[in-house]
């Protein structure tokens, strides 16, 4: 499964495409699920286009999360994402963060700063696209 995955990763793992490092990525899918949750405040940026066509063709029609599509400022980083941590650190908190993203009631999600109001179902999917696209992106 994906935590089978993600502990293939390593410090050194590079990207096949991309800038980011190995760690700037566990930060950056990190970011994405604090938006989630609340932990991380981020400005709904959303409408209708992007809400009703955008988001379901990106999740459930395109084959892949195209690379070098902008991402959201907030979980942008070379913008307003986290700083990382060390790569142990990173990985590990985005092992909780999924197990806490499960557990979470889904009145309690908060919207997505592209694509608004989601369901947990909807962030759920989304979540497992984009975790797929940056596991391919290092090679696992």
């Amino acid at each position: 499964g994906i935590y089978a995955r993600l502990n293939k990763l390593t410090p050194d793992t590079k990207g096949l495409w991309g800038k980011m490092s190995v760690t700037q990525m566990l930060a950056h899918m990190n970011d994405a699920f604090k938006i989630s949750l609340g932990m991380k405040a981020a400005v709904d940026t959303s409408n209708f286009f992007t809400n009703k066509i955008k988001f379901p063709v990106a999740v459930y029609v395109l084959p892949a999360w195209p690379k070098g599509e902008a991402t959201a400022a907030e979980m942008d980083q070379g913008q307003q994402g986290t700083e990382p941590r060390d790569f142990y650190t990173e990985l590990e908190f985005l092992k909780k963060m999924i197990d806490v993203f499960n557990e979470r009631e889904e009145g309690k999600l908060k919207p997505h700063p592209m694509f608004g109001k989601l369901n947990k179902k909807q962030w759920r999917d989304l979540f497992v696209k984009h975790l797929e696209h940056h596991l391919k992106q290092f090679g696992v």
